[in-house]
């Protein structure tokens, strides 16, 4: 017995020598809706398989199982439902067997279709638990009930449940959700409450991020201390920036914001306008005032989090030979000459802390590639390809005449027509469906256009495969036409390129280059065979010429070269006005970051938050003295006329009188 799944298939040649050999196909299916399906696909199997043997004698080696899992019964474009009409077509089985009629479909009209459609290849058409007569009035009549009250069933319990969850809502209740960091959901009140323990964590996480520090520089810390992660006893620098980011905690979950709807027979969550969301009121953490701040500094740190990365030659197609995970450039090493820039590995550099440890995680290891180096070596192959195309002619005339290539892009080829025929069939089933919900024309190419998007994207590959096909098969005859690209950059190199040039040439030319660690640079191209470029030292051979080697990137001046004019300015509002580095941010209408790394640079006392209300509050009490003392002003009239609240006041005078 043959169990197809995950959408495997049969190839032409298995399909082939199964023929006359398979008697039934039976399939099976559960959806993603568990409170409407409670069957499991091995108990569907084991009933079906037993009901084949011992109503119509079909042994086991006889039989092909089609499993098909997480989809809807409403929908008409299943993969495996559509595989089965296929199969029948090209003469494997002569009957199909279903546990139920629902398994076969949820929606009555639908249903019908599929029906009609194996009736029409000659087929039969069997139920473990519904006695199907094919030219029975009453059985017939039973069938189209018994699919009536399915659909009816199904739509009744998404009604119930949709109108609980409002119930629920409106009550301010919350129907279930992921996980809040700083909340525990109350299951017996269905809401959330306060988790006192991982509140003062997050209040700790917004406190650190104001005073300047970074997600990651959270994370390290809270890993350090080993404060339990949302999942896992791992702490990510991305987790700490979702946190941060929802606005939970200003005191209101929104419940809705997104909706599921159905596309082309599959389902996809989308999100709702803002205006549709339902307010539920949750304990609340931070104002309104605190939260913007929160984020205007996140935002601070994104915009100045690194260097441009834009001067190296392989961005986006360069992987790394340990892991096969991207590599990227960023990583820098000062030197007396500038600064040498290196590709590391993405899993590398991950940016998590370790609970246990209180180190940073990385799922890679070992040395780096410098970026000078590395792109001299590659574009030096490049422009080998270019200047002298002619030695690969023979390895592509190799290449096109190999037969398993012919029969790769065949059975591609026949693949890709199977595939164009079964959405052509899914897109008819869609039509004759919608057409029975009487919906308007502008609605139906609304619901058509994914699958005809499909269609199309289909087609062109067909085309680009049939072309293969013709230059695969001996018809070499558009060999220069491979290399008319080549002579057209053999002109363009002649002339000084700038790297976005340069990286928009290898792009043309190289699908793949990886890193290994054992020196070897592999290069993959995009129209011959593998090419390999083995180096036997560091990363250079020596017939390379060092003297024309980029040794060293330039190091791009300081950002805060920009404002530094600004600087004693700056330094006054900062030590005699006291004003924080936002504040002078807004005051110069610069970037509060680059002015603190422009004090770090200069060498400038850097005071805390504490030191900096410290000395704000004496600098305020004399004036606050006066006023309530000598003029007898209360504090709610101080309030209102200086804007020195009555906390404040009372916390500058005690201060004052506790030192004395």
């Amino acid at each position: 017995m043959r169990v197809l799944k995950d959408h495997e298939k049969l190839d032409r040649s298995e399909i082939e020598a199964l023929i006359g050999k398979i008697r039934a196909i039976v399939y099976t299916r559960v959806s993603s809706e568990i409170q409407i399906d409670n069957y499991s696909l091995e108990s569907q199997i084991d009933i079906c398989v037993k009901d084949a043997k011992s109503k119509f004698d079909i042994n086991e080696d006889e039989i092909i199982v089609l499993r098909e899992e997480a989809e809807s019964g409403d929908n008409p474009n299943r993969p495996m439902l559509n595989y089965i009409l296929f199969l029948l077509e090209k003469g494997l089985g002569n009957r199909v067997i279903f546990l139920h009629p629902d398994r076969l479909s949820r929606h009555l009209h639908l249903q019908q279709q599929i029906t009609h459609r194996i009736w029409e290849l000659g087929c039969d058409l069997h139920f473990v638990e519904f006695d199907l007569q094919k030219g029975n009035a009453e059985s017939m009549l039973n069938y189209n009930i018994q699919g009536s009250i399915a659909q009816y069933n199904k739509a009744k319990i998404l009604a119930n449940t949709k109108r609980g969850r409002k119930t629920m809502v409106a009550n301010n209740k919350i129907p279930g959700m992921n996980r809040i960091y700083g909340y525990t959901y109350d299951k017996e009140l269905n809401t959330l409450i306060e988790n006192a323990e991982e509140k003062e964590r997050y209040l700790m996480m917004v406190k650190i991020i104001l005073e300047g520090g970074t997600c990651t520089e959270v994370a390290e810390y809270l890993a350090k201390k080993r404060y339990s992660a949302p999942k896992g006893d791992t702490w990510y620098q991305a987790t700490i920036s979702r946190i941060l980011r929802n606005e939970s905690y200003m005191g209101t979950y929104y419940h809705g914001k997104t909706e599921v709807v159905r596309i082309d027979g599959k389902k996809k969550q989308v999100p709702k306008p803002r205006e549709e969301w339902e307010k539920i009121d949750i304990p609340q953490y931070i104002d309104e005032v605190t939260f913007e701040r929160l984020q205007k500094t996140l935002d601070g740190n994104i915009k100045n989090s690194g260097r441009p990365s834009e001067d190296y030659l392989l961005r986006s197609i360069v992987r790394c030979g340990r892991c096969g995970a991207a590599v990227s450039s960023g990583v820098v090493t000062k030197t007396q000459n500038g600064i040498l820039k290196y590709y590391t590995c993405t899993r590398k550099t991950k940016k998590s802390y370790s609970i246990e440890t209180g180190l940073s995680n990385s799922t890679c290891k070992g040395s780096n590639w410098r970026v000078d180096m590395i792109d001299y070596l590659i574009w030096n192959e490049v422009l080998k390809i270019i200047g002298n195309p002619e030695p690969m002619i023979p390895e592509l005339s190799e290449r096109l005449s190999d037969r398993s290539r012919l029969d790769e892009i065949i059975l591609n080829i026949n693949i890709i027509i199977k595939d164009i025929a079964e959405k052509e069939m899914s897109r008819n089933r869609y039509i004759d469906l919608c057409g029975d919900l009487i919906i308007t024309k502008e609605e139906l190419l609304k619901k058509l256009q994914p699958i005809e998007k499909e269609l199309t994207e289909l087609k062109k590959e067909l085309s680009v495969l049939n072309k293969n096909l013709d230059l695969n098969s001996g018809q070499n005859t558009s060999m220069p036409l491979r290399l008319t690209l080549l002579e057209k950059y053999q002109n363009i190199i002649n002339y000084e390129l700038q790297m976005i040039d340069m990286r928009k040439i290898v792009g043309v030319l190289v699908d793949k280059v990886v890193l290994h660690d054992d020196k070897r640079i592999e290069i993959l191209y995009k129209f011959t065979a593998e090419s390999k470029l083995v180096r036997n030292d560091l990363y250079v051979s020596d017939s390379v010429n060092l003297n024309k080697l980029k040794w060293v990137v330039e190091s791009p001046p300081a950002k805060w070269s920009e404002i530094e004019h600004l600087y004693p300015q700056m330094l006054k509002m900062y030590n005699e006005n006291l004003l924080s580095f936002e504040q002078i941010a807004n005051a110069t209408e610069t970037d509060w970051w680059t002015i603190k790394q422009m004090f770090k640079a200069k060498g400038a006392t850097l005071l805390s938050t504490k030191e900096r209300g410290i000395k704000r509050r004496a600098c305020d009490f004399e004036k606050i003295y006066n006023l309530h003392y000598v003029d007898g002003l209360a504090f709610t009239r101080i309030y209102k006329e200086h804007g020195l609240s009555p906390t404040y006041c009372k916390q500058v005078l005690k201060e004052k009188y506790t030192q004395v």
